[in-house]
């Protein structure tokens, strides 16, 4: 039996899918992992039931409040993730794990093709 094919942008539809109340849908995903530094990889993880996180909003507006006025103020990196070809997803177990889109290779039981 052949798995059904759809290309990457389809994928990353398949990714931002949310249901009527806004909640965004879970996925089984299948990834190959790949070390840029050593030049080596190959250890396939598959992830059932995980949902992508969604990147903060930088233009929203901020209430002071006593409590935020006391906590120290952390600074984030911006991650960049459509310019580094990554994705956050949180796994059924509430851990987040970076993958890069181009080393998927289904999602809810479609092969990828680039």
């Amino acid at each position: 039996m052949q798995k059904e094919k759809i290309s990457l942008k389809e994928g990353l539809a398949i990714l931002n899918q949310k249901d009527e109340k806004g909640t965004l849908i879970p996925f089984d995903l299948t990834y190959r992992t790949f070390n840029s530094t050593s030049k080596r990889g190959g250890k396939l993880k598959i992830y059932s039931g995980a949902r992508l996180l969604l990147e903060k909003n930088p233009n929203r507006t901020h209430r002071d409040s006593i409590e935020n006025i006391l906590v120290p103020i952390k600074t984030t990196k911006n991650a960049n993730h459509f310019e580094n070809r990554t994705r956050n997803i949180e796994l059924s177990d509430r851990s987040v794990v970076k993958i890069c889109i181009d080393f998927i290779i289904s999602i809810n039981n479609k092969e990828i093709i680039y």
